[in-house]
């Protein structure tokens, strides 16, 4: 490989192994998001537009995904909500916005996307505070002159152990992250907005055709002679002018695509087996100069979004390029296997089924409250049964979906378990009350799947990620997915429905709620009682297979790996409730008590564990679920001691009431003393 080469490889990779916070400016210090004069838009985008970029398939962190998927969750990562009002009040899509930031970056440099909980944070690298409040927003436009004290503040919080950071250090450290992403995505584009000087040369004249500036596209389609022109140069003296006119057009070139690789877009010319991973602008220069050559189809594309870039003042041009673009993204997407399932995910996050199952999970809830004040309503009952029912439907749908998309089972990511802990224990309660029709199941199946939904969707906000991602290698495994992570989830679901049920029974009792039904207690410590030994079937089976794939992936059955330790905790908590009861130690109420605590046990499995980020499993861990786990556990310890010290009080009234009948009327009778009738 000639010098040349050698050099341009060593600049790309220098480039590209660039780490996070690193410099955006030129020398010149204007920033390289796009802050040059250009074409602003003057209208709404057309809906065409809008759903045809939509349509786009785009591989983002390993996976081929809808363009509106990826817009979706980078401007909830980034805004914290899934749309973005501008400075004259429209109200954008994560499509929308995304398209301002490719094609109108100093449009949407204005808008306020940049989170920060504390504005603390932005106090202490010197940003605008004036007007905002503790909680607000920022526009890029307001952060660009303070971004390098950003960064410097970011990379000296980067290097202390993450424990150890305070509020203010977290939210820098999440704010730099946030602006380095808008940065790289906004430079996406930035080469077909950009003319490439060709400098002086009679080789370069030749391949040019004399002209002083071409676009990106161009320059890729002469890579070949380009090679050769600089083999030439390399072994003449002479020529040191040309070389250097060559060199500043290569590193041009480069220049305009650092940071593209945020977004790879181009699909590779050859198999998914082969060449898994889709190119970005810089990949395709790189992979160029590196001797593979060009594919014309990518110069195609590069020149379509030229186009399009060129046509900004008018929206029906544009559409025509895009169109161009997506026409060619989409037939490589085909011909690699990888498109057939955009579409259906376009339709899993427009469909809305999971608000759906959760505005008829509320509805059932209020219907149920209702139907408890008018309990001989059949019509409550009815209404309540039917938003139950359509609720767990919408649900199971989303899950098979999810299922089709990702040709996995249904439970591969912390995100999923909360799903499908939801659907498996509303739809057990829904069957419980099938067989016994006394509301009770019923009513907790919507409370269920209420917090459930309410649940997943808190930690979709949470954690900002794609919530179906391609998964660690220890997880890649659709057998073991689909027999242990099935089966301990559902035990997580049928014994959250146990814990669910006895805190019904517990509050029953508190309140003295349907005193003058003799059997309304019984039935709910029998349903408590049911919900417990079918948790206990599938955590004791699933807790055995995860120790045989503990063997066949890491060599040993168990090895006190604190989500071991979790799953043998939730199986040695419900046996020991079932033998308790099975040698009269527990009655209702006990039982009761004991299942509610096993309730904490299995949260505590569920994801408590992964908050310690150690073991063997600490793929799972989530930040930031600490606060809503602590709430849990204080509000049902709490809730046990209210009514354990109410139960004590029962029972020594009852004890005290007991003695009196028992102890006869020894009180003296003095009519009696002197004989006279009393």
């Amino acid at each position: 490989m000639n010098r040349g080469i050698r050099y341009l490889l060593t600049l790309l990779a220098a480039l590209f192994a660039a780490p996070v916070f690193a410099q955006h400016t030129h020398d010149d210090g204007h920033d390289h998001a796009a802050h040059a004069s250009g074409p602003q838009r003057t209208v709404a985008w057309p809906k065409e537009v809008v759903e045809l970029a939509e349509s786009l398939p785009v591989q983002d962190g390993g996976r081929v995904k809808p363009f509106y998927t990826y817009a979706g969750f980078t401007l909830l990562r980034l805004n914290g909500k899934r749309s973005v009002k501008t400075p004259t009040g429209e109200r954008l899509t994560p499509t929308e916005w995304m398209l301002d930031v490719l094609f109108y970056p100093d449009l949407a440099n204005t808008y306020e996307v940049f989170s920060v909980d504390d504005i603390a944070a932005v106090r202490e690298f010197g940003g605008p505070t004036d007007g905002k409040e503790k909680r607000d927003r920022w526009s890029y436009e307001e952060l660009f002159p303070h971004v390098e004290q950003l960064f410097e503040r970011a990379r000296a919080y980067s290097q202390i152990d993450e424990k150890q950071l305070d509020t203010v250090q977290r939210q820098i450290l999440t704010l730099a992250h946030n602006v380095d992403e808008y940065i790289r995505i906004s430079r996406k584009t930035a080469f077909a907005q950009t003319h490439l000087p060709v400098g002086a040369g009679d080789g370069l004249t030749k391949i040019f055709g004399g002209r002083e500036e071409i676009r990106f596209s161009e320059l890729l389609d002469k890579v070949d002679a380009l090679r050769v022109l600089q083999g030439e140069l390399e072994s003449d003296p002479s020529r040191a002018g040309e070389r250097d006119s060559l060199n500043r057009l290569l590193s041009a070139a480069v220049q305009v695509t650092e940071g593209s690789e945020a977004l790879a877009m181009f699909p590779p010319t050859h198999d998914a087996q082969s060449a898994p991973e889709w190119l970005s602008p810089s990949d395709v220069l790189l992979q160029s100069f590196a001797g593979g050559g060009h594919a014309h189809e990518h110069v195609a594309m590069m020149a379509d979004l030229e186009r399009a870039m060129d046509a900004r003042g008018d929206m029906g041009e544009l559409h025509k390029s895009l169109a161009g673009f997506a026409g060619r993204t989409k037939e490589l997407a085909r011909a690699r296997g990888e498109y057939e399932k955009i579409g259906l995910e376009l339709v899993y996050y427009k469909s809305k089924l999971l608000d759906y199952s959760h505005y008829g999970f509320v509805l059932g809830f209020l219907l149920a409250a209702f139907m408890w004040l008018k309990p001989r309503s059949k019509w409550l009952y009815r209404l309540t049964t039917l938003s139950a029912w359509g609720a767990v439907a919408a649900i199971t749908a989303l899950i098979v979906i999810r299922c089709v998309i990702r040709e996995r089972p249904p439970v591969s990511t912390l995100y999923e378990t909360l799903l499908f802990v939801t659907a498996v224990g509303a739809l057990t309660a829904l069957v419980m009350e099938t067989i016994n029709r006394r509301k009770l199941a019923l009513s907790v199946a919507v409370v269920l799947g209420t917090l459930g939904i309410f649940l997943a969707n808190k930690f979709e906000e949470l954690d900002k990620r794609d919530t179906m991602p391609e998964l660690v290698a220890v997880l890649d495994t659709n057998f073991w997915l689909a027999t242990h992570v099935t089966s301990i989830t559902l035990g997580y679901g049928a014994g959250m429905l146990a814990a669910f049920l006895a805190n019904a029974y517990l509050i029953s009792r508190l309140f003295g709620l349907r005193k003058n039904d003799p059997t309304h207690l019984k039935s709910l410590s029998r349903m408590t009682y049911g919900a417990l030994a079918f948790a206990l079937i599938f955590s004791v089976v699933g807790t055995i297979l995860g120790g045989i794939w503990a063997n066949d992936s890491w060599g040993r059955f168990w090895g006190w790996d604190p989500k071991e330790n979790g799953a043998l905790l939730i199986c040695l908590s419900q046996i020991a409730i079932l033998h308790l009861r099975m040698g009269g130690y527990l009655r209702d109420f006990g039982i009761a008590m004991a299942t509610a605590f096993q309730g904490t046990v299995i949260a505590f499995s569920w994801f408590g564990v992964n908050l310690l980020g150690v073991g063997l499993h600490s793929y799972g861990f989530t930040s930031g679920i600490a606060m809503a786990l602590w709430s849990y556990y204080i509000g049902q310890w709490g809730l046990m001691a209210i009514c354990g010290v109410h139960h004590m009080i029962e029972n020594a009234r009852h004890e005290a009431l007991t003695q009196a009948e028992r102890t006869p009327d020894v009180a003296p009778n003095p009519r009696a003393a002197d004989g006279r009738a009393s």
